[in-house]
Protein backbone atom coordinates (compact mmCIF):
# COMPACT_ATOMS: atom_id res chain seq x y z
CA UNK A 1 0.00 0.00 0.00
CA UNK A 2 3.02 2.49 1.36
CA UNK A 3 5.05 1.82 -2.11
CA UNK A 4 1.29 2.39 -4.60
CA UNK A 5 0.93 5.62 -2.32
CA UNK A 6 4.38 6.70 -3.04
CA UNK A 7 4.19 6.21 -6.54
CA UNK A 8 0.88 7.93 -6.90
CA UNK A 9 2.75 10.95 -5.30
CA UNK A 10 5.85 11.05 -7.27
CA UNK A 11 3.15 10.61 -10.23
CA UNK A 12 1.31 13.93 -9.26
CA UNK A 13 4.49 15.80 -8.38
CA UNK A 14 5.89 15.08 -11.73
CA UNK A 15 2.55 15.84 -13.36
CA UNK A 16 2.50 19.36 -11.48
CA UNK A 17 6.27 19.87 -12.57
CA UNK A 18 5.45 19.37 -16.16
CA UNK A 19 2.63 20.76 -16.48
CA UNK A 20 3.57 23.95 -14.22
CA UNK A 21 6.51 24.30 -16.96
CA UNK A 22 4.36 23.71 -19.65
CA UNK A 23 2.06 26.57 -18.73
CA UNK A 24 5.66 29.10 -18.64
CA UNK A 25 6.74 28.20 -21.69
CA UNK A 26 3.22 28.97 -23.22
CA UNK A 27 2.41 31.51 -21.64
CA UNK A 28 1.38 34.50 -24.66
CA UNK A 29 3.48 37.75 -24.68
CA UNK A 30 1.70 41.07 -23.11
CA UNK A 31 3.28 44.09 -23.16
CA UNK A 32 4.81 47.07 -25.49
CA UNK A 33 7.37 46.67 -27.76
CA UNK A 34 9.57 49.69 -28.86
CA UNK A 35 10.86 49.74 -32.39
CA UNK A 36 13.58 52.05 -34.44
CA UNK A 37 12.76 52.87 -37.98
CA UNK A 38 15.70 53.84 -40.79
CA UNK A 39 15.04 54.18 -44.55
CA UNK A 40 17.74 53.77 -47.84
CA UNK A 41 16.05 55.70 -50.30
CA UNK A 42 16.61 56.20 -53.98
CA UNK A 43 14.28 59.11 -54.88
CA UNK A 44 13.11 60.20 -51.83
CA UNK A 45 14.89 62.47 -48.39
CA UNK A 46 15.06 59.98 -45.67
CA UNK A 47 14.58 62.24 -43.25
CA UNK A 48 11.38 63.59 -45.02
CA UNK A 49 10.42 59.61 -44.18
CA UNK A 50 10.41 59.96 -40.92
CA UNK A 51 9.03 63.21 -40.11
CA UNK A 52 5.92 61.86 -42.22
CA UNK A 53 5.74 58.34 -41.58
CA UNK A 54 7.62 57.72 -38.20
CA UNK A 55 11.07 57.41 -36.80
CA UNK A 56 9.99 54.99 -34.07
CA UNK A 57 7.12 52.72 -33.08
CA UNK A 58 5.28 51.88 -29.88
CA UNK A 59 3.44 48.74 -29.68
CA UNK A 60 1.17 48.04 -27.08
CA UNK A 61 -0.15 43.87 -27.36
CA UNK A 62 -2.63 42.05 -25.49
CA UNK A 63 -4.69 38.89 -26.69
CA UNK A 64 -4.13 39.47 -30.29
CA UNK A 65 -5.00 43.50 -30.21
CA UNK A 66 -2.85 45.63 -30.88
CA UNK A 67 -1.91 49.38 -30.64
CA UNK A 68 1.46 50.75 -32.88
CA UNK A 69 1.84 53.96 -32.46
CA UNK A 70 4.26 55.86 -34.93
CA UNK A 71 6.17 59.15 -33.88
CA UNK A 72 8.51 61.29 -36.06
CA UNK A 73 11.97 62.12 -35.46
CA UNK A 74 10.65 65.07 -32.69
CA UNK A 75 8.45 63.08 -30.90
CA UNK A 76 5.07 64.22 -32.71
CA UNK A 77 2.74 61.47 -32.90
CA UNK A 78 2.35 60.81 -36.83
CA UNK A 79 -0.13 57.76 -36.44
CA UNK A 80 -1.98 54.81 -35.09
CA UNK A 81 -2.84 51.86 -35.80
CA UNK A 82 -4.93 49.70 -34.27
CA UNK A 83 -6.45 45.70 -34.44
CA UNK A 84 -9.91 44.97 -33.17
CA UNK A 85 -9.84 41.33 -33.39
CA UNK A 86 -13.78 41.24 -32.10
CA UNK A 87 -14.99 44.18 -34.40
CA UNK A 88 -12.75 42.09 -37.05
CA UNK A 89 -11.27 45.78 -38.08
CA UNK A 90 -8.09 47.62 -38.53
CA UNK A 91 -8.08 51.31 -38.26
CA UNK A 92 -5.56 53.71 -39.09
CA UNK A 93 -5.46 57.34 -37.62
CA UNK A 94 -3.51 59.53 -39.37
CA UNK A 95 -2.71 63.04 -37.17
CA UNK A 96 -3.60 65.39 -39.96
CA UNK A 97 -6.82 64.75 -40.79
CA UNK A 98 -9.91 63.89 -38.29
CA UNK A 99 -10.74 60.53 -40.21
CA UNK A 100 -10.07 57.52 -39.11
CA UNK A 101 -9.41 54.85 -41.78
CA UNK A 102 -10.45 50.72 -41.35
CA UNK A 103 -10.44 47.88 -43.15
CA UNK A 104 -12.23 44.31 -42.75
CA UNK A 105 -9.74 42.08 -41.85
CA UNK A 106 -11.85 38.75 -42.70
CA UNK A 107 -11.44 39.60 -47.03
CA UNK A 108 -8.57 38.16 -48.26
CA UNK A 109 -5.67 39.55 -50.70
CA UNK A 110 -5.03 37.25 -53.17
CA UNK A 111 -2.45 39.62 -55.04
CA UNK A 112 -0.31 39.15 -51.48
CA UNK A 113 1.97 35.84 -51.71
CA UNK A 114 4.29 34.69 -48.77
CA UNK A 115 7.05 31.24 -48.29
CA UNK A 116 9.05 30.56 -45.46
CA UNK A 117 13.07 31.25 -45.06
CA UNK A 118 15.43 30.32 -43.21
CA UNK A 119 15.40 30.06 -39.13
CA UNK A 120 17.78 32.89 -37.58
CA UNK A 121 18.52 33.73 -34.25
CA UNK A 122 18.16 37.95 -33.88
CA UNK A 123 19.94 38.78 -30.66
CA UNK A 124 19.42 35.77 -28.49
CA UNK A 125 15.70 35.61 -30.05
CA UNK A 126 15.06 32.39 -31.76
CA UNK A 127 13.19 33.60 -35.37
CA UNK A 128 10.85 32.11 -38.35
CA UNK A 129 11.12 34.16 -40.89
CA UNK A 130 8.57 34.79 -43.58
CA UNK A 131 8.83 36.69 -47.41
CA UNK A 132 5.95 38.33 -48.72
CA UNK A 133 5.61 40.37 -52.01
CA UNK A 134 3.01 41.88 -53.74
CA UNK A 135 3.15 44.28 -57.03
CA UNK A 136 2.06 48.34 -56.79
CA UNK A 137 2.48 51.49 -59.09
CA UNK A 138 5.63 53.56 -57.09
CA UNK A 139 6.15 57.16 -57.61
CA UNK A 140 6.83 57.30 -61.38
CA UNK A 141 3.64 54.95 -62.44
CA UNK A 142 5.79 51.99 -62.82
CA UNK A 143 4.17 48.69 -61.68
CA UNK A 144 7.43 47.58 -58.82
CA UNK A 145 7.31 44.30 -56.37
CA UNK A 146 7.00 45.19 -53.02
CA UNK A 147 8.89 42.32 -50.47
CA UNK A 148 9.09 42.04 -46.66
CA UNK A 149 10.99 40.13 -44.61
CA UNK A 150 9.64 39.69 -41.37
CA UNK A 151 11.29 38.16 -38.22
CA UNK A 152 9.21 36.38 -35.74
CA UNK A 153 10.53 35.83 -32.58
CA UNK A 154 9.38 32.66 -30.96
CA UNK A 155 10.17 33.54 -26.97
CA UNK A 156 7.39 36.23 -27.87
CA UNK A 157 4.41 33.48 -28.17
CA UNK A 158 0.79 34.81 -29.75
CA UNK A 159 -1.82 32.37 -29.62
CA UNK A 160 -2.66 31.53 -33.67
CA UNK A 161 -6.01 30.60 -33.20
CA UNK A 162 -6.44 34.92 -32.04
CA UNK A 163 -6.05 35.63 -36.12
CA UNK A 164 -8.39 32.61 -37.29
CA UNK A 165 -10.57 35.58 -39.16
CA UNK A 166 -7.41 37.92 -40.29
CA UNK A 167 -7.53 36.99 -43.70
CA UNK A 168 -6.13 39.45 -45.08
CA UNK A 169 -2.67 39.48 -46.60
CA UNK A 170 -2.95 35.82 -45.67
CA UNK A 171 -2.23 36.38 -41.78
CA UNK A 172 -4.20 33.99 -40.60
CA UNK A 173 -1.78 31.32 -42.17
CA UNK A 174 1.47 33.39 -41.65
CA UNK A 175 0.29 33.17 -37.63
CA UNK A 176 -0.16 29.16 -37.63
CA UNK A 177 3.85 29.21 -38.92
CA UNK A 178 5.35 32.10 -36.64
CA UNK A 179 3.67 31.87 -33.37
CA UNK A 180 5.83 34.79 -32.37
CA UNK A 181 5.40 38.69 -32.40
CA UNK A 182 7.56 40.49 -34.92
CA UNK A 183 10.68 42.06 -34.23
CA UNK A 184 12.24 43.08 -37.25
CA UNK A 185 11.08 43.77 -40.80
CA UNK A 186 12.79 44.59 -43.88
CA UNK A 187 10.59 45.95 -46.85
CA UNK A 188 12.32 46.84 -50.00
CA UNK A 189 10.01 48.83 -52.91
CA UNK A 190 11.06 50.67 -56.30
CA UNK A 191 11.51 53.99 -54.30
CA UNK A 192 13.12 52.90 -51.00
CA UNK A 193 13.95 50.52 -48.37
CA UNK A 194 13.05 50.81 -45.14
CA UNK A 195 14.16 48.69 -42.07
CA UNK A 196 12.01 48.17 -38.16
CA UNK A 197 14.21 46.85 -35.86
CA UNK A 198 13.05 45.97 -32.06
CA UNK A 199 14.78 48.73 -29.35
CA UNK A 200 13.10 47.21 -26.10
CA UNK A 201 11.20 44.68 -24.80
CA UNK A 202 9.12 45.36 -21.82
CA UNK A 203 6.83 42.08 -20.33
CA UNK A 204 3.91 43.80 -18.32
CA UNK A 205 0.26 43.83 -18.03
CA UNK A 206 -1.85 45.83 -20.26
CA UNK A 207 -5.25 47.44 -19.76
CA UNK A 208 -8.09 47.15 -22.63
CA UNK A 209 -8.59 51.32 -22.28
CA UNK A 210 -4.90 51.60 -23.57
CA UNK A 211 -5.94 50.14 -26.94
CA UNK A 212 -8.70 51.85 -27.33
CA UNK A 213 -9.31 54.12 -30.42
CA UNK A 214 -12.29 57.03 -30.45
CA UNK A 215 -14.55 56.20 -33.43
CA UNK A 216 -18.03 58.57 -32.18
CA UNK A 217 -16.42 61.68 -32.55
CA UNK A 218 -14.39 60.52 -35.77
CA UNK A 219 -16.07 60.13 -39.67
CA UNK A 220 -15.13 56.80 -40.54
CA UNK A 221 -13.92 55.83 -44.62
CA UNK A 222 -13.64 52.46 -45.31
CA UNK A 223 -9.99 51.44 -47.34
Amino acid sequence: MKKVLLTFLLILIFSIIYYGFEFREKSYFEGQIIYDIEYSTYKIDPQKLKELNGSKIILTYKKGNYKKQYFSPNGKLVQERILDLEAKKSYLKIFDTDTIFWFDITKSDSEISFKILNDSIILDHPCKIIETSFFENNLSEQLNEVKTITKYAQDLIIDPSWYKDYRYSSYNEIAKIVKGISIEETTITGDYEREIKFNSINKRKVNNSELEIELKTNPLKEL
